[in-house]
């Protein structure tokens, strides 16, 4: 079995790890493909371009592998960074297989299931979840293998801020 980790960088690209094809083959097909929809937009009838995200809006990630290999791959990951400007939606990350979701609040640097911070209140130190704000990446890990042709879909969605200046 092979081993496949993604890590998607600002949203639009990624570095995929998987066997270099001949030259003499005809092109393989793209490992993954990563889509963005302004689903707040989308929703909106009045509105002339849904391409422009505004503050308050919604955006729906969607990122879909294929196993492009002639065999099965495991331990595939995505990790995805937030984007400054946008805020994560509490619970929206899912997949379309059985998969271990994680999250980072410090860059990337560790991940968690639920994220916590350490307040104090009334004069003790207790934890409390880390607020949607302070999320900075996602992380899925497909559990067990994935069959030579299968797909994943993992997506999440994320909040764009208001504007500095303006209420949230």
């Amino acid at each position: 079995m092979k081993l496949l980790r993604l890590l998607l960088v600002g949203m639009l690209s990624a570095v995929v790890a998987l066997p270099q094809f001949a030259a003499a083959q005809a092109p393989a097909p793209k490992t993954l493909v990563i889509t963005a929809h302004n689903v707040t937009a989308e929703a909106a009838s009045t509105r002339k371009n849904s391409a422009l995200a505004r503050p308050g809006d919604v955006i729906r990630y969607a990122l879909v592998f294929t196993n492009v290999t002639a065999g099965p791959v495991k331990n595939i990951q995505f990790v995805d960074p937030l984007p400054k400007g946008l805020v994560y939606v509490l619970g929206s990350a899912k997949a379309d297989h059985p998969v271990q979701l994680e999250y980072s609040i410090d860059g990337g640097k560790s991940y968690v299931a639920q994220p916590m911070i350490e307040v104090v209140e009334n004069g003790q130190k207790v934890q409390k979840p880390a607020a949607r704000e302070q999320y900075t990446h996602v992380r899925w890990t497909v559990l067990g293998a994935l069959a030579p042709g299968a797909k994943v879909l993992a997506e999440f969605r994320a909040q764009v801020s208001a504007a500095p200046g303006e209420a949230k």
